[in-house]
C-alpha cells in the first residue's frame, strides 16, 4: 500500500523541480520583456566590467575577420555558449565576402546568465570599431521559442524588406519581433555604423536546432561542419543573397 503522507510531496517536489528547469531554460535565452536598453537583467552593463572578471582567450573568445567588402560587418555578439549557434551562422554568412566579429562564450555553464550583455551596452572595443566602420551591420541573435521562425528587427528599413523577401522565398518564417527585441534603439550595436542603422535578427531555438543534425546544438555538435543541415546552408544563403540585392 503506498504512503500518501509520503508520496504527495514527493510529487509535489518534483513538479516545482519541473517548472524551476523550464524557467531556467526559459532564462537562458532572452526570457526578459525589460525595455530594449535595459541592462537591468544581465551580470553585466558593459564589456569593461565583465573583463574585469572573466579572461579572454579561457572564460570567451573574441573572433574577427576584416576581409572583405568593407561596407559590411556579419556580427554576433552573443556567440559560443550564449545564444547557442548564431556565431556558427554568422560566420557562414560572412565566409571570405565580409568583414566578420563574434564574441563567444566559453564557460562550461551559465553563458548567457554571465557573459550576456544587452545589445545597446555591448561596448566591446573591436567591435566597436568594426561596426562603426561598416555600412551596415547584420547582427545575428538567438531567443527563446518552440516554433521555427525569424524576427527580423533594427533601424534599416530597406535591409530588413529585402532579408524577409529572401528567407521567405526559402520557405523560412518570418515574423515582427516584440518591442523588447525589435533593435530600434540607436545604442544597438546593429545600429552603431556609419549610417547609423543596421539589422538584427532574432533566431528561436527551435530554428537554431533545425541548422544542425538531430536538433542537436550542443557545443560538440555546432562545431562540427559536417553536422550543418541543408537548412542552415540555405539560411546563410538567403542572408548572403540579400545583401548582394541590397547593393
Amino acid at each position: 500500500m503506498v504512503n500518501t503522507k509520503i508520496l504527495l510531496p514527493v510529487l509535489a517536489a518534483a513538479a516545482f523541480l519541473g517548472i524551476f528547469i523550464v524557467s531556467l531554460m526559459n532564462r537562458n535565452e532572452d526570457s526578459s520583456n525589460a525595455e530594449e536598453n535595459d541592462c537591468s537583467g544581465d551580470r553585466f552593463c558593459s564589456y569593461a566590467e565583465l573583463a574585469e572578471v572573466y579572461e579572454e582567450g579561457k572564460d570567451y573568445e573574441i573572433m574577427t575577420n576584416t576581409n572583405g567588402d568593407q561596407r559590411w560587418l556579419v556580427s554576433a555578439i552573443h556567440g559560443g555558449g550564449i545564444e547557442a549557434a548564431t556565431s556558427n551562422l554568422a560566420e557562414a554568412i560572412a565566409g571570405s565576402s565580409f568583414p566578420f566579429y563574434t564574441f563567444k562564450g566559453r564557460l562550461s555553464s551559465n553563458n548567457y546568465s554571465n557573459l550576456h550583455i544587452t545589445a545597446t551596452h555591448f561596448d566591446e572595443p573591436r567591435a566597436l570599431k568594426m561596426a562603426g566602420a561598416a555600412e551596415s551591420n547584420i547582427s545575428i541573435h538567438g531567443t527563446s521559442g518552440n516554433l521555427p521562425q525569424t524576427m527580423i528587427g533594427g533601424l534599416d528599413e530597406n535591409l530588413k524588406d529585402i532579408i524577409c523577401l529572401h528567407l521567405r522565398e526559402k520557405g523560412f518564417v518570418v515574423t515582427k519581433p516584440p518591442e523588447h527585441l525589435d533593435g530600434d534603439h540607436p545604442e544597438n550595436i546593429a545600429n552603431r555604423t556609419k549610417t547609423g542603422k543596421g539589422v538584427q535578427l532574432e533566431i528561436t531555438r527551435a530554428q537554431r536546432e533545425a541548422f544542425f543534425k538531430n536538433g542537436d546544438i550542443s557545443y560538440a555538435s555546432r562545431n562540427n561542419a559536417s553536422n550543418q543541415t541543408e537548412t542552415f546552408k540555405a539560411y546563410a544563403a538567403a542572408i548572403q543573397a540579400a545583401m548582394d540585392e541590397y547593393k
